[in-house]
């Protein structure tokens, strides 16, 4: 069975993938073109810092806890395809959302900053809305692609490996299973859940049972049932 432990090889990139989520960059706004990035030197001049990393990553999670699973918590409305408007976003955090008085410094301008900078692609911007591109366990519709990778691999922790292997990945509480082509991705969702294993997917065997295979970014990847046959083992 092709289950990628964390041997020597993958022990040294987890650790750099942990070392790099650790130390989540600060975010700048460039004094001359106004972009927002990831150094302090843009266009040739010292940037202004815009959102330190501490916060940038609870908002992060914060924004992908209400856009994926609980909206209503803030009252804002999700429409069928996933979208919120970010002007009713902020303002849910900053008057209804339980924890607000930790909040009360976002801008519409953190969430773009954020959305844009999101090293794994969670967020997508169109106009004044914002939805996160995958992740879900809220029904919505979203137009994914059809695409099928060379190699797709699953995170799991070692306490789950045997019901997949009796019964396959199923999505649970979301609405698809989460595939990655990044071994290094799929380590930290392992790592999420316990002690981490990987699994690679048998692309090939998905096609044969007519199972698509979403594309919501260039890393991620979305199934709706993976069969047990379709996990690769010795």
């Amino acid at each position: 069975m092709i289950i990628l432990f964390m041997n020597k090889i993958f022990l040294v990139d987890y650790n750099c993938f942990i070392y790099r989520r650790l130390f989540m960059k600060h975010i700048y706004r460039c004094r001359v073109c106004g972009k927002f990035v990831e150094v302090s030197m843009h266009c040739g001049i010292h940037a202004d810092l815009f959102l330190d990393s501490a916060k940038r990553i609870r908002l992060s999670k914060l924004l992908s806890g209400l856009l994926r699973h609980y909206p209503w918590e803030i009252g804002v409305n999700v429409n069928r395809n996933g979208w919120v408007d970010i002007d009713d976003l902020v303002h849910g955090i900053k008057t209804r959302w339980r924890n607000k008085e930790l909040y009360q410094w976002v801008t519409k301008e953190h969430i773009i900053a954020i959305a844009e900078l999101d090293p794994k692609g969670r967020f997508e911007i169109k106009g004044n809305l914002i939805r996160a591109r995958y992740g879900h366990s809220i029904d919505v519709r979203i137009n994914y692609e059809i695409y099928y990778p060379d190699t797709l691999y699953h995170g799991t922790s070692i306490d789950k490996l045997k019901s997949i292997l009796r019964d396959g990945l199923k999505p649970m509480k979301r609405c698809f299973v989460h595939a990655t082509t990044s071994i290094e991705n799929a380590l930290e969702t392992g790592r999420r859940h316990g002690k981490p294993v990987v699994l690679r997917i048998d692309v090939d065997c998905l096609k044969k049972h007519n199972i698509p295979v979403y594309k919501a970014t260039k890393d991620i990847y979305l199934i709706p049932y993976v069969p047990r046959e379709c996990i690769v083992y010795d």
